[in-house]
C-alpha cells in the first residue's frame, strides 16, 4: 500500500473511531442507489455495497437485521415489508450521499438506510449495534419526539450499555430544547444530548414498559 493509500485508511479508522462515540441519527435525506453496486437480498432487507470487502460481513448483517426484527415484534414492531440498505464506500460518499458527517455510522429515512462501509464498522465494533439501532428506526411508531425515538433506540440496539455514568448537565431542558441540542454540531454537546436522551428514554420504559412507551397494546 503506497502513502496515499495508507492516509486514506488511517482517515478512514479515524472516522470509524468518531463514530463509535456518536450515535445514528435520522437523515432528512437519502441519496438514490449508487451506480455500480453488488445488491443482496435476504427476506424483507436488501442490502448494496460497493467495497468488494464489504461481501464478508453481508452475514453478519443480516444476522442482525433478523433478529432485530424478532425482537421488535414482540414489542408489537415490525418494520416495513422492504427495507434498503445502502453501504457507502468510503466516508467521504457516505457524507456527500447523506448530508451528514463522516462520523455519523448510518442514516434512516423511512425504509432507506444508509451506513458506512460494513467492513469499517465491523473493524469499529459497531456493525450489529448499527443495524438494530436502525431496524428500530424503520418500525418505530410515527409521533414519536426525536429525543424519545433516539433514546429508544439506543436503548433497543445495545449501544447505550457502553454509556458512561454521571450527570449530562441537560436535565433541566424540556423536550423540544433537548431535540434540538441533538443536531448540535458541536461533538461534545450532541453527545450529551445523546446520553440525555437514552436516559429519559430508559426512564419511561422502566416506568411503564417498553409497550406502553411505544403506545402498543399489552401482551395478553
Amino acid at each position: 500500500m503506497g502513502r496515499a493509500g495508507r492516509w486514506s485508511a488511517a482517515l478512514t479508522l479515524v472516522a470509524l473511531w468518531a463514530a463509535a462515540l456518536y450515535p445514528t441519527v435520522l437523515c432528512p435525506a437519502l441519496a438514490g442507489p449508487v451506480a455500480g453496486a453488488t445488491r443482496v437480498q435476504r427476506g424483507g432487507l436488501s442490502v448494496s455495497y460497493t467495497d468488494p470487502r464489504d461481501r464478508l460481513q453481508l452475514g453478519a448483517v443480516f444476522r442482525a437485521w433478523e433478529a432485530a426484527v424478532r425482537d421488535l415484534g414482540a414489542l408489537g414492531l415490525s418494520p416495513p415489508g422492504q427495507v434498503t440498505l445502502e453501504a457507502a464506500g468510503s466516508a467521504a460518499e457516505f457524507a456527500q450521499q447523506t448530508g451528514k458527517s463522516g462520523t455519523t455510522a448510518a442514516s434512516t429515512r423511512g425504509a432507506a438506510i444508509s451506513t458506512q462501509r460494513l467492513t469499517a464498522l465491523a473493524q469499529a465494533g459497531r456493525l450489529p449495534a448499527t443495524v438494530r439501532h436502525e431496524a428500530f428506526h424503520t418500525a418505530q411508531p410515527p409521533g414519536l419526539p426525536r429525543w424519545l425515538a433516539e433514546g429508544l433506540a439506543r436503548t433497543f440496539s445495545g449501544e447505550a450499555r457502553s454509556d458512561p455514568p454521571g450527570p449530562t448537565g441537560l436535565a433541566g431542558l424540556s423536550g423540544p430544547a433537548l431535540d434540538a441540542r441533538l443536531q448540535d454540531r458541536d461533538p461534545a454537546r450532541q453527545r450529551a444530548a445523546y446520553l440525555e436522551a437514552t436516559r429519559r428514554a430508559q426512564r419511561q420504559v422502566k416506568a411503564g414498559g417498553w409497550r406502553a412507551v411505544l403506545g402498543r397494546p399489552p401482551v395478553r
